[in-house]
């Protein structure tokens, strides 16, 4: 059986476990004001109420990767930040994605104004993280044939992952490895081989990242990284998780404490997993570059020329 994408659950781990770095991201002028000492509050069930208005019931729980929260300022006023990622191409059959950005917009605003009596000021933003122009919308426009001017018009924040520049973000911002991971699969073929290798390079690159605050962001980009490069081959899929097992299950140690951990003798394949020599063996046969298996799976020029003298002749 085929394996499905679940490219919202991904993301919904990134929205929970990295709620005060998207903030800064995508707020930067409100994330200095916010008293970070006061924990936010989650409107997520209020949203799923909106939600079921907008759409029926069973689509609405099917749209987890969004999130809504209060944030209490250092004035003690307040603020409602909304985040919606869109995470495929918006249906030509459906309205455009700004009116429904714009009808988010509406009912939070009548749910909390006027039914619990909360004027805190409400912001959206989305993220786009498919490929092409196709319903990356910034605005929502109302306006009538007969009148020079919109009747209405509502922005919100935006960023496509597409074309985002990772050169602007925040060096201190572990959000800058997730934005690499989303822009890796925009650029990766859906080729097993493709992904698996891409998956290696970034994971390795996981393995070493120390930019994360908590355990649970760790094992969000693990998650996030698992679900957005879903290898099909059983073969590939069950090398990576060897990979994966090599470092005890969760991402906690860097490459050279892996290396004193597990290996024997720099430059003896005694005492490396079955795992990495698999993953270097593929590589091989693929004819990549030298320097490139030795980057993904740490091994050196003499593992690889032991490794490539096992291999089956042409």
């Amino acid at each position: 059986m085929r394996k499905k994408h679940d490219f919202d659950s991904a993301w919904k781990t990134i929205l929970e476990a990295f709620e005060e770095e998207l903030v800064e991201l995508l707020y930067p002028e409100i994330y200095s004001k916010i008293d970070w000492n006061l924990q936010s509050e989650s409107l997520d069930n209020e949203l799923l109420e909106i939600q079921k208005e907008i759409f029926n019931q069973e689509d609405a729980e099917k749209i987890i990767s969004d999130k809504i929260i209060k944030v209490t300022l250092k004035d003690n006023d307040s603020k409602i930040l909304f985040i919606h990622v869109e995470v495929q191409s918006y249906s030509s059959t459906d309205s455009v994605f700004g009116e429904r950005m714009f009808r988010y917009f509406y009912r939070i605003w009548d749910k909390f104004r006027y039914k619990y009596q909360d004027h805190s000021d409400i912001v959206g933003s989305a993220i786009y993280t498919y490929k092409g122009l196709a319903g990356k919308d910034r605005k929502y426009s109302y306006k009538l044939a007969d009148l020079e001017d919109d009747i209405l018009t509502y922005e919100f924040r935006t960023i496509d992952v597409e074309t985002f520049d990772l050169n602007h973000m925040n060096e201190h911002n572990p959000l800058k490895l997730v934005f690499k991971i989303a822009k890796r699969l925009l650029s990766t073929r859906a080729d097993d081989k493709e992904i698996f290798l891409a998956k290696v390079e970034l994971f390795n690159e996981l393995v070493n990242y120390n930019k994360v605050k908590t355990m649970e962001q760790r094992k969000a980009l693990t998650y996030f990284l698992e679900y957005l490069f879903l290898i099909q081959d059983d073969n590939l899929a069950e090398k990576f998780k060897e990979l994966k097992d090599y470092t005890g299950g969760t991402i906690i140690m860097s490459i050279d404490e892996i290396r004193e951990k597990y290996l024997k003798e720099e430059g003896r394949l005694e005492g490396k997993t079955e795992g990495i020599i698999q993953i270097a063996k593929v590589m091989l046969e693929d004819n990549e570059p030298v320097d490139k298996i030795i980057r993904y799976t740490n091994l050196s020029h003499e593992d690889l020329l032991k490794l490539k003298q096992e291999l089956p002749k042409n």
